[in-house]
């Protein structure tokens, strides 16, 4: 019996020490890639896209619930220069989170920043048929999408979302500047710099959602009747 347990622990033990130094890996990676242009440039050579249209994500429909479709770079170059766009635009691009095997996570909005917002809302249609999928609002997709996915593209949202927000130095007045990863801007005329502080959807458990709806539900329906759980799964 003791035999068993000193096995049963030996092996617990090493798995939380490969999960730790997998987390510890994947945080000194992304940490690298938020701090450094040009490694985070190349890992969007082996990274995927998400994309989004005035922060709508792209969604394909897979019978019950949403897919967030990636896509390579190659394939973003290509849709970029098909309705074109300057293929210089992937650096408007925000990093999410990557995998465990170092694959980069990104995403990018088709629209936010263009230098034409109008014509590329005009093809919209043309993006969403080329794409096999639709822009749908995140918070009508929320519960039908997996929790990575609700995850990935609610922080993409708010991460796009503030960087179209503070395009300007609040102090100086000038233009300020991403970095590649997109976490943080920078004023090159004083130097300011600026952190993204965003506030993502998080998508609850059935009995958290019951219990906070039943909750805010008397005051909510007094004072604002079209208030939801919708609404309020947010932080």
């Amino acid at each position: 019996m003791s035999l068993y347990c000193g096995i049963a622990c030996r092996r617990k033990s090493l798995w939380c020490y490969r999960l730790l130094s997998t987390y510890v890996t994947k945080t000194r990676y992304l940490l690298e890639l938020k701090e450094d242009d040009d490694a985070c440039k190349t890992a969007q050579q082996t990274g995927a896209f998400y994309l989004f249209h005035s922060l709508a994500p792209l969604l394909q429909k897979s019978e019950h619930q949403y897919l967030a479709p990636q896509h390579s770079l190659s394939e973003l170059e290509k849709l970029l220069a098909k309705f074109g766009q300057d293929t210089q635009r992937i650096e408007d691009s925000v990093l999410l989170g990557c995998s465990e095997k170092h694959e980069a996570w990104f995403a990018l909005d088709l629209v936010l920043n263009s230098s034409s917002p109008i014509n590329a809302s005009l093809q919209k249609p043309q993006m969403e048929t080329e794409l096999k999928g639709s822009f749908i609002e995140l918070r009508k997709a929320l519960f039908q999408l997996n929790e990575k996915d609700a995850s990935l593209l609610s922080t993409a949202q708010a991460l796009l979302r503030w960087h179209d927000a503070h395009q300007f130095c609040s102090r100086s007045g000038q233009p300020s500047k991403k970095n590649m990863a997109g976490s943080k801007r920078v004023c090159p005329s004083n130097k300011i710099i600026y952190y993204p502080q965003v506030k993502v959807w998080k998508r609850l458990s059935g009995e958290k959602l019951q219990k906070r709806w039943d909750w805010r539900w008397k005051d909510c329906s007094t004072l604002h009747p079209s208030t939801g759980p919708f609404l309020i799964a947010h932080s």
